[in-house]
């Protein structure tokens, strides 16, 4: 309990999270105006195990959502660090995310059927660390953690469009 501490916990300052499942394999998150794409598991260039090294995932994944004009949009991409961080729900675990982004993920599910979300392995943001340009911050979403990872290495990723 953290009430009469000043801490996070007793302030609970702060939007509340709020997403919309638009029906259409994409989740609107209704505090930053960022749509998202949701993640299947179904083989297509939407499935959850579909993984990545850095470059390829603007080369191949974005460009594929971009080029099949996915949801009606044109304008997918890899979402910065501080985008992926906002999907984040630390109240939850395994994966720390909002229940709208993990929905009854069952083999052969597709986006608009289930929202699927990998806890345990690292999606990647487009952002690269300063001081070595060689590593990119990545979301773990068992726990919420952030770090970085060699740009060469494999991760996921969940494209993002739109924003405030």
């Amino acid at each position: 309990m953290c009430e009469g501490t000043d801490h996070d916990g007793d302030i609970q300052a702060g939007a509340t999270l709020s997403y919309v499942d638009n029906g259409d394999g994409t989740i609107t998150d209704l505090n930053t105006g960022l749509m998202w794409e949701k993640k299947s598991d179904d083989g297509t260039i939407h499935d959850q195990d579909a993984d990545y090294t850095w470059d390829n995932t603007f080369t191949v994944h974005v460009a594929t959502l971009n080029s099949s004009t996915f949801a009606g949009h044109t304008d997918w991409r890899v979402p910065n660090r501080k985008e992926l961080e906002s999907i984040l729900d630390l109240e939850t675990f395994n994966p720390s995310v909002d229940p709208v982004f993990n929905t009854g993920c069952e083999p052969a599910c597709t986006v608009t059927t289930c929202s699927c979300t990998l806890p345990s392995l690292v999606y990647w943001s487009s952002t690269s660390f300063a001081s070595v340009p060689s590593i990119a911050w990545t979301v773990g979403f068992i726990n919420g953690s952030v770090a970085g990872n060699s740009k060469s290495g494999n991760g996921f990723v969940r494209a993002v469009r739109g924003g405030l």
